[in-house]
This record gives C-alpha cells, sequence and structure tokens, in this order.
C-alpha cells in the first residue's frame, strides 16, 4: 500500500485519520458513498500493484469504527437526525427533482468543478439597486445599469474612467458617490468589485445620462399606444417619470427613434420588400405586387411598387360602374416619393379603392406605367370600355390620351375651376361656369356658354379650347351610369390613408391594406342591417327627386308597350321612354336613377319608382361588391427567405429643410374652414388694382403703361 497514489486535493481530516492508524487500510478508510464526480479524491486501481490485489480481505477494517472521526460533525448529525422517509429528499436531490424540465439553466450540484463561478455572485438582470459582486455579461450591460441607476435614482452620475478593463462611475464633484467595474482576468464578464452608494448632492433638472436610445426604448411603450403625442408630452413624462427636463429636441429626437424601433427603420425595410411582397401573394390568391428597381454599381435601387389585390379588383369588375378615378398625393417620409392610388364607386356611391402604386415622382412614364397594370388586371376580369376621371396632373392627360381615343377622360371640375379663378375670379363667372358643367343637354350647355361669353370673352375662350366632353355632363357618355363631376373619391382615399403617408414602405403598404380590410368589413356590416332594397344614398336622392315630380304632367301617347310618354310642367316638355330607359334631359341615361320627368310617367303606370333603378344601386349587388375578402398575412417572423439581393433605398429626394406635414393653402382660403372669419381678405394688386393677385404675380399693364384717356386724367 505504499505506492498508492492520491490526488493533490484529499480530505484533511481523512489525512489525519490514516496517519494515526497505520494498521488500517486506506481504501476501504473511503467513504462508500461517493459520487462519480467525487472520484478525484480516490486512487485508481492502475497505482496499486499486483500484489496487493486482496488488499481489502486482509485488511484490519473495524465495523464498528466511529464515523464521526472521519465526516464532518454537520454532515454526520444531518443524516443521523432524518428519518427513514427523508433520507431521499437531501439537498442534493432537490436539485434533480426535475430532471424532465424544460429549463434553460444546468442544475450542478453546490461544490463541484462545473458550478460556474458567477453564480456565487447576483447577476445584473434589469436591476435598479447596485450591490457589491454583482456581475454583467458584457460592457454594454454595464452602460444600462448605469443609465439605469442614473434616471431612475435621478444623480447626475457620469463616467470618469472607461477601458477595456475598468470601468469607473463618479457623481458631481465634491459628491463621495462612487463605483468601479473590472473585468475578471480569465473570464468574459466584468463584475461590481467597489461601490460606494452615498449622495451628498441635490438633483438637477439636467440628467447627462439622458440619451436618445434609452429614452426611447423607455418611450416606445407610450408612443406604441399614442403614436400623435407632441414632444411637449414627452417632455412632461420626463419631469413625471425622471425628474429630468428634456429640450424639445431632445423629445423630437427620442420620438423619431422610437417610432423607429417600433416600426423598423425606413432604410431597412426596403430590402425586405420582396419578402413581403411575396407573402402578399401568397396569402392573396390572384394578387398583383410587382417591383420595379433600378440597377446599380451597389445592387438592385427601388423605384416603384404596384399592389391590386384580388378582392378589390374582382368586385370592382364585377359588380362596379366602370368609372376610375386616379389621383396621385405626396408621401411625407425620408425619400419624397408619390402614391398614385385608383379608386372606383360602389353601389351605395361610397369609394372603393382598387390598386395603389409607389413611385419616384409624377410623371406620364410612371402613369402609363400604372394604368398599363390596372387595365390589364381589370379587363383579364371583365372586359370592358372604362371611363377615367383625374385633375390635371403632371403626365396623367396625355397618358390617358396615349391608351386610346375610345377611352373617356373626365376633368375634374373642382379643379379645373380652382386654376380658371386664378385669372378671372368673381361669383358670377363661378356661377356660369358651373351651369355648364352641369347642363345635361348641348342647348343648355351652349346657352350658358353665350352668357359667358358675355360676361368675359376671354374667359369663355379659355374654357371653350377645353373639350366640352371632358367637363361637362352633356357631352358624357352614358354607358357609365355615372354623372360624377368632382374627384372626391380619390380625395377622400387620401384623406383615410393620412395616418400612414409618413411611414417605411411596408408600414405603409401594410397599413393600407389594414384601411381597405376594415372598410370592407364595416360596409358589409352596414349593409346587412340595412333594411331596403336600394341602397340608402340613392334611397335619399330618388325621395328628394320624387317631391320635384310631383309639378309634372305625364301624357300616355297610346303605344302598345305603355310606354312612351309625354310630360310638361306648363313651361318645359321632355319625351320619355319607359322601355328604353331614355328621357330627353338624359339625367335618366347618365345615371341609371329616374328623375323627375319619369317618376310622374311611373305613377302615371301605378307602378314604384324603385323599380325602374338601375340594378347596380341594389342591396343584393352592394353585398356581392364586399362578398370579396382580404385574408390577413403572416408577420415578419413567418416570411419566407429570398435568396436575390435586398433591394437598396432610393436616392434622396427630400429638399433641405424641415419636412412639411400640411398642404399649401390658397390666400383666399380660410384657415380654418369651421369658422366663418369676420372679414373676407382680397388680395389686390398694387399695379393693375385687379383682385385675386398681387404685383409678383401681375400680368397686366403698370399704371406707368397705361395710355392716358383723351383730355387728361385730372378730373376738375
Amino acid at each position: 500500500m505504499e505506492n498508492m497514489k492520491y490526488c493533490m486535493r484529499p480530505l484533511e481530516k481523512q489525512a489525519e485519520t490514516r496517519e494515526k492508524e497505520p494498521g488500517v487500510s486506506e481504501k476501504e478508510k473511503e467513504p462508500e458513498d461517493l459520487s462519480e464526480d467525487d472520484s478525484e479524491y480516490v486512487a485508481s486501481e492502475s497505482d496499486v500493484d499486483d500484489d496487493d490485489e486482496n488488499w481489502v480481505a486482509d485488511s484490519d477494517f473495524e465495523a464498528e469504527i466511529d464515523w464521526t472521526t472521519v465526516l464532518p460533525k454537520e454532515t454526520f448529525a444531518s443524516e443521523t437526525e432524518k428519518g427513514p422517509k427523508e433520507i431521499g429528499n437531501s439537498s442534493t436531490d432537490a436539485i434533480f427533482d426535475d430532471e424532465s424540465g424544460d429549463s434553460d439553466e444546468l442544475r450542478t450540484p453546490p461544490g463541484s468543478d462545473d458550478e460556474d463561478m458567477m453564480e456565487k455572485y447576483p447577476t445584473f438582470k434589469d436591476n435598479v439597486e447596485l450591490v457589491g459582486g454583482m456581475t454583467f455579461d458584457n460592457k454594454q450591460q454595464v452602460r444600462d445599469a448605469i443609465k439605469e441607476y442614473a434616471m431612475c435614482k435621478q444623480k447626475n452620475i457620469s463616467l470618469k474612467q472607461n477601458d477595456s478593463k475598468r470601468m469607473v462611475v463618479k457623481c458631481e464633484k465634491g459628491c463621495p458617490f462612487h463605483i468601479r467595474f473590472s473585468k475578471r482576468i480569465g473570464n468574459q464578464f466584468w463584475q461590481l468589485v467597489s461601490l460606494k452608494d452615498e449622495h451628498n448632492c441635490h438633483r438637477k433638472p439636467q440628467n447627462r445620462q439622458a440619451k436618445t436610445e434609452w429614452l426611447a426604448k423607455k418611450f416606445m411603450h407610450t408612443l406604441r399606444v399614442s403614436p400623435d403625442m407632441k414632444p411637449k408630452g414627452l417632455v412632461a413624462e420626463g419631469i413625471d417619470k425622471w425628474g429630468v427636463k428634456l429640450s424639445l429636441d431632445q423629445a423630437y429626437r427620442a420620438k423619431r427613434r422610437a417610432i423607429e424601433l417600433i416600426e423598423g427603420a425606413g432604410r431597412e425595410q426596403f430590402s425586405h420588400l420582396r419578402t413581403y411582397a411575396s407573402e402578399l401573394r401568397d396569402s392573396n390568391k390572384n394578387s398583383t405586387v410587382i417591383i420595379k428597381c433600378v440597377e446599380s454599381n451597389t445592387g438592385p435601387v427601388f423605384e416603384r411598387i404596384y399592389v391590386c389585390l384580388e378582392a378589390c379588383k374582382a368586385s370592382f369588375a364585377y359588380t362596379c360602374r366602370p368609372l376610375i378615378g386616379l389621383d396621385a398625393c405626396f408621401l411625407k417620409g425620408d425619400f419624397g416619393d408619390q402614391l398614385m392610388a385608383a379608386v372606383g364607386n360602389d353601389g351605395n356611391n361610397k369609394m372603393f379603392p382598387i390598386a395603389y402604386a409607389v413611385v419616384e415622382a409624377e410623371t406620364k412614364e410612371s402613369w402609363l406605367w400604372f394604368l398599363d397594370l390596372l387595365l390589364e388586371d381589370l379587363q383579364s376580369i371583365q372586359p370592358k370600355n372604362y371611363a377615367f376621371i383625374s385633375d390635371q396632373q403632371k403626365g396623367l392627360v396625355p397618358a390617358i390620351q396615349s391608351i386610346g381615343e375610345h377611352v373617356e377622360q373626365r376633368l375634374c371640375v373642382k379643379h379645373l375651376y380652382g386654376n380658371w379663378r386664378k385669372k378671372y375670379p368673381g361669383m358670377e363667372l363661378k356661377q356660369v361656369l358651373w351651369m355648364a358643367a352641369r347642363a345635361t343637354t348641348i342647348p343648355a350647355w351652349e346657352r350658358a356658354m353665350q352668357r359667358m361669353k358675355g360676361l368675359n370673352e376671354n374667359a369663355w375662350k379659355d374654357m371653350i379650347a377645353i373639350p366640352a366632353k371632358c367637363w361637362s355632363r352633356s357631352h358624357f357618355k352614358t354607358d357609365t351610369q355615372c354623372d360624377l363631376q368632382v374627384n372626391n373619391m380619390c380625395e377622400a382615399f387620401n384623406r383615410a390613408i393620412l395616418e400612414y403617408r409618413d411611414k417605411p414602405i411596408i408600414t405603409l403598404l401594410e397599413g393600407i391594406k389594414h384601411y381597405l380590410t376594415k372598410r370592407i368589413a364595416h360596409q358589409k356590416e352596414t349593409m346587412l342591417r340595412y333594411k331596403g332594397n336600394i341602397c340608402p344614398s340613392i334611397q335619399k336622392v330618388l325621395e328628394k327627386t320624387k317631391k320635384t315630380a310631383e309639378g309634372w304632367i305625364s301624357t300616355w301617347h297610346s303605344d302598345d308597350d305603355f310606354s312612351i310618354f309625354g310630360v310638361t310642367n306648363g313651361v318645359e316638355t321632355y319625351a320619355v321612354n319607359l322601355l328604353q330607359k331614355t328621357c330627353a334631359c338624359r339625367k335618366w341615361d347618365l345615371t341609371g336613377i329616374p328623375c323627375c320627368h319619369v317618376i310622374a310617367c311611373i305613377w302615371d303606370k301605378r307602378e314604384a319608382p324603385e323599380d325602374y333603378v338601375s340594378s347596380c344601386y341594389r342591396k343584393s349587388t352592394t353585398l356581392a361588391t364586399y362578398s370579396h375578402i382580404i385574408l390577413p398575412t403572416n408577420g415578419p417572423q413567418l416570411w419566407p427567405l429570398l435568396e436575390p439581393e435586398p433591394i437598396k433605398p432610393p436616392y434622396m429626394r427630400r429638399s433641405i429643410g424641415r419636412p412639411k406635414k400640411n398642404r399649401n393653402k390658397r390666400n383666399d382660403e380660410p384657415r380654418n374652414p369651421n369658422i366663418v372669419p369676420r372679414t373676407l381678405p382680397t388680395v389686390q394688386c398694387t399695379q393693375c388694382t385687379e383682385l385675386g393677385h398681387n404685383k409678383r404675380s401681375c400680368k397686366g399693364k403698370r399704371a406707368a403703361e397705361r395710355a392716358i384717356p383723351k383730355g387728361g386724367n385730372k378730373v376738375f
């Protein structure tokens, strides 16, 4: 037994016992319940000589040995005091009582070599209180702890020493507060090694640790609920929570960063645009999502994206009238893009968005690209002759004309008058213009134009130069069954998505899709609650027309179909054909809703005017429009991974300075449309004394250039 080799770390009491009892074998004096982890305390068999194989049998081991002289007293006492049922409930067994658990911690018995050194000290987990010996995973976590402590304790502390091995934090001059962090040698964690948590300084409204990134993370919850909160509100919240008074610039930067954290940074979303488009096509089959990029040295650069959902294009092509409103609006993001939209009308005369696109600018090329994709989608479902209404957008008018001569093009009279009135202001001219635009027959339009010519011949020349088929009902085609003259449906759509127009690209597209989903559900629920057969908006128009029809008398002209009538009120007379659904005034032809002349004839037949309303205005048709639904899409965590090179953001087109949020208003436009001003100021030119412009935009003759009247310009 002399060549028996022991490990380098034997128990002290075991060594003393072995020296006092030379006749007892060392192997037999080892505790019997040693685990595999404690095998380092036992000699290996390879270290025992062959002559000593039977050393256990020849030993002087005494069965009645007092184990209290070998084991520590605490261990012996704890084992002897336990009953037979408590033996299996030791501390070691308690650690492994959940062997099949799903914990992320490795439960190592205390005292073993596998136990991490960090478990002996408290670990930082977003704690406000700092204690000596606290460990941190990395240096950034130490910085976060310093910021959290400084802001919550309302103390203006800062780093006085910061290198790769140590960090020293102190308060203001004269304050005894002191913290020291060190990186442990041989390990990759940091530890708080020195702490003196005493202050004799006073709180100040400014704090060095009020950084943008930290504030943004704290404001995220508030801005997620109230994204429209002003920077002043965040300043007040900073005073209430941390006793720090932020500047408006600090609050603005923190808000902007928090919105980026919530919605995703604008530049990063372009790299996921292809993935989002793929998910949108997979979730809504037969939807059209097309991305156009421009190749550059750094890779593909975003230029345009077109989205037309299957529910929108199918509903419009099958159940709505073939009149499409086109418009574009500026996006208020960082890249200065524009949003193009195609909007129709449902059977209740409510807007129905069809397709939308984000383009680099509003040009003839971009409008042609948008219109080609739109008509391709609609013609593939239901071939029709579609008509368009728009304002005089840049490149839009020639783009529609290039489609073909068969396409009907209308101009928004509201925008047309807005440009015309700059040269020819005045209430009387305005009334005459709208009289000509609302005229449903050519003779009525000619009379209105002759009256305009008598008021201002130059104004008449400008309006005659514009084709009447673009702006007067008297020249509109009747196959659209819509006499719409203003592009309000597009303006309503632009206003509805106003909250999304300053968002990043994917947030913008997803916000519009979410709005369309809610709108379809709301309109469908409204029509299901409605009890009539004709849509409510059309029923109101019909009831108003019924009151006007009371002054008209119809005369049947003895045809076999009982459909040809003559209608008069003593001054005017019109011919009506109920079988062909025509009236000489053309109102029924244009809209599909019986006019007052037709209603008088229907009453003569003892029938209901509702039976003669076009089928596109019926409740069943509108319910069919909203029977197509938009299916939900999965979030970014479930989007497929695509191999093509990620898309780069477009080149910055935003001008220098703070971006504008509100549109430019006209000089005579009230700042608040709900309040009538006390005075109605009118701009008067100081050069020509005309109303409606100033001397900077004056195109008339100056006072010095006017001819002096005969006899002089003096008045005696």
